[in-house]
């Protein structure tokens, strides 16, 4: 058993606090990706995929090499919203291009605080120079909202439920222990 969730969310947290994201980008659709810490490389090996897209089946012949950080913020099945300088540049509904153009904007900020409202299941990320992230869950959804990735292949996820897993990244779905949040987390630079 981890203990309480809320206390394991500030723990996971807190060494990204101060730490600039890069590489920040549009997955697909309206699925947004941070690296922080110090880059690797990842490399994906070519694998024969059986998708019905040629397109998808070219894409698994490819070796991928990229660099990653030792953290990765990876948000999707969510609604959110990036506010910078009192304006809302994007949010999960903005076209591809918006979102580009605030994931660009983000890029090289510091992350200040996180905070994790636990009634209303919304995440807030601050940043440095100005701009901020907030998530909240899709109605009549139990997805997840946003997964951290960290060393040690460990993955922090929270979902739409208020329900939040800490464990390896390849432990099988079914085996994943969930628990609730029961508290708000709040951590910055100050608290560290």
């Amino acid at each position: 058993m981890i203990g309480r969730m809320d206390d394991a969310i500030t723990t996971v947290f807190a060494p990204l606090i101060g730490l600039p994201c890069w590489g920040v980008e549009r997955g697909q659709g309206s699925i947004l990706s941070f690296e922080f810490g110090s880059p690797r490389l990842f490399v994906r090996e070519p694998y024969v995929s059986t998708a019905s897209s040629a397109k998808l089946r070219r894409s698994a012949a490819q070796r991928v090499v990229k660099p990653v950080g030792e953290w990765n913020l990876f948000v999707f099945c969510c609604h959110w919203r990036i506010v910078t300088s009192g304006e809302i540049p994007a949010d999960d509904d903005s076209t591809s291009a918006g979102i580009e153009a605030a994931a660009q904007a983000m890029d090289g900020q510091r992350l200040t605080a996180f905070a994790l409202d636990a009634a209303s299941r919304q995440a807030a990320f601050s940043f440095d120079l100005g701009a901020r992230l907030t998530t909240w869950p899709y109605e009549a959804n139990d997805d997840e909202q946003w997964s951290l990735y960290m060393p040690g292949e460990r993955v922090l996820t929270y979902r739409a439920d208020g329900l939040a897993s800490l464990g390896a990244t390849d432990v099988r779905l079914e085996q994943e222990i969930w628990q609730a949040v029961a508290r708000d987390v709040m951590i910055s630079k100050e608290q560290r």
